[in-house]
């Protein structure tokens, strides 16, 4: 079966100490949209970013993220496979 592609939006806020923490991740219509959501997002969250996934539906694989645009402050490795 074919890859679905995944737009996702990844907000990240401050921490205790200085920490950075994962925020609630968000699924966008396209790539633009993705952007666009993280560019309004970066306002009001200490970081986000916007990137890309393709999955194949049946196997639940997943190709390594893409990222679309990065906006503040982002933890390295951000986009790391957990």
């Amino acid at each position: 079966m074919a890859k679905k592609t995944f737009y996702v939006v990844q907000p990240f806020e401050a921490g205790k100490r200085g920490a950075i923490k994962v925020g609630a991740q968000m699924e966008a219509r396209s790539a633009h949209d993705a952007e666009r959501i993280a560019r309004r997002l970066s306002l009001v969250k200490l970081g986000v970013i916007a990137f890309s996934v393709d999955v194949d539906p049946e196997s639940g694989d997943a190709d390594s993220p893409i990222l679309i645009a990065s906006f503040g402050q982002v933890p390295d490795g951000a986009l790391d496979p957990a």
